[in-house]
């Protein structure tokens, strides 16, 4: 996941969820349909990316389609708000195990996000839909919205780390933190040439993000 964010204040994103208030089988039409509106970008990419086309992958209308996702902006921000939970349901397993041990949950965070560039989802997924944003108005916010409550948790655990950060310096170092590493997937992605160096990336980039963090020296 990598996108220069704005440094705005955290919005009222964090608790999002497309399924909610959807009745069993409802909650389970939506999710088959964002799931296989994933697969299309990541298959078929950006310029493939139409309603019709997801209801074919999904298997069904149209019509029903339009029933859960009136329209292409709803279906994107549904599809980006539950890619996203999956990886904050990640992160707090996570931090439940590392249990009140700040390092141990920032490391384990570190080397999920890393690892995951790995995968042939990611690879692909990620960069298609930055070129969707980059020609949607819409997605580009809901992509703002998306990174920003992945920032908010690594926020909650610099905090710990170190308490005398301002906001302002938690909310900057986070955006870094996650350029950083994201900005890695074009070399240690799927079939990429430097896969085999993610455990040392991974290595370094806990070292360094850790020292930055203790250190304070974040501007203001």
């Amino acid at each position: 996941m990598t996108r220069l964010m704005t440094l705005a204040k955290p919005s009222r994103t964090e608790n999002s969820n497309p399924l909610r208030g959807k009745s069993g089988k409802g909650q389970q039409t939506s999710l088959l349909i964002l799931l296989a509106a994933e697969k299309l970008i990541t298959d078929q990419g950006y310029h493939n990316f139409s309603l019709r086309k997801i209801a074919e992958a999904a298997n069904i209308t149209l019509g029903n389609l339009q029933y859960y996702f009136p329209n292409k902006d709803n279906l994107i921000k549904a599809m980006l708000d539950n890619c996203i939970q999956r990886y904050l349901n990640q992160f707090e397993a996570l931090r439940h195990e590392a249990e009140q041990d700040p390092e141990t949950q920032f490391k384990a965070i570190i080397k999920v996000v890393i690892s995951d560039l790995n995968k042939k989802t990611t690879t692909y997924f990620f960069p298609e839909v930055w070129s969707l944003a980059n020609h949607n108005d819409h997605a580009d916010e809901f992509m703002d919205q998306m990174y920003e409550r992945y920032r908010l948790t690594l926020i909650d655990v610099m905090r710990q780390l170190n308490p005398a950060l301002d906001e302002e310096q938690l909310r900057r170092l986070a955006l870094f933190v996650t350029a950083s590493m994201e900005g890695h997937t074009m070399f240690i992605g799927y079939n990429k040439p430097w896969k085999k160096e993610t455990d040392n990336i991974i290595e370094m980039a806990c070292q360094s993000f850790l020292w930055l963090i203790r250190s304070g020296q974040i501007p203001k």
